[in-house]
């Protein structure tokens, strides 16, 4: 049996690795931990490891395909926060450097929005509720929830603005933890 302790991190192939690096620190955070000129790459952190994600441009950017909806590999890279308020913030924060959300959806156990780095490539950022695998060790159906989104200038949608997990949410969760009666 193989012990992982986590997932290390992830390469992106990117068009411009300047503009992704500029992405990646200005937009999401992350800091540059090793730019590597000779082999191409550049390593970005979180803090909590020498690497988080990289980065590299292929030899001609130009000639290198864009991911595309529904094709395989990669969808998304999700990236938790550990409170709600900070998935506000991390929200507030994309609306006003005009970064597109895509979609936000209610996933029970936790609550995620979704957008796009520079070449296309999926990102998703989430808060998940504290003990979310002990409140469904079975799984948590698929009883998603699409939420509303908001624009640059536009006040942030009431459900970023509210409490949660709140009484609402705890009352689904228990619903949705019991067993369906045989008919």
């Amino acid at each position: 049996m193989i012990n992982l302790a986590g997932i290390g991190h992830v390469l992106l192939r990117v068009a411009d690795e300047e503009a992704s690096k500029r992405f990646y620190q200005d937009v999401l955070g992350f800091a540059v931990a090793e730019q590597d000129p000779d082999h191409g790459g550049v390593f970005m952190t979180l803090g909590n490891g020498f690497h988080t994600l990289d980065i590299m441009q292929p030899a001609i950017p130009r000639e290198a395909a864009q991911p595309l909806p529904g094709q395989l590999g990669l969808v998304h890279i999700a990236f938790k926060v550990a409170t709600y308020a900070a998935l506000r913030d991390a929200y507030a924060h994309l609306v006003e450097k005009d970064v597109a959300i895509q979609r936000a959806v209610d996933h029970v156990c936790q609550r995620s929005f979704y957008f796009t780095d520079p070449d296309g490539n999926g990102l998703e950022i989430y808060y998940e509720m504290p003990n979310a695998l002990a409140l469904f060790p079975n799984g948590r159906g698929d009883d998603d929830e699409r939420l509303p989104l908001s624009a640059r200038g536009e006040p942030l949608p009431q459900w970023l603005l509210e409490d949660w997990p709140n009484a609402a949410a705890m009352a689904k969760v228990e619903r949705l933890r019991q067993p369906i009666a045989a008919e």
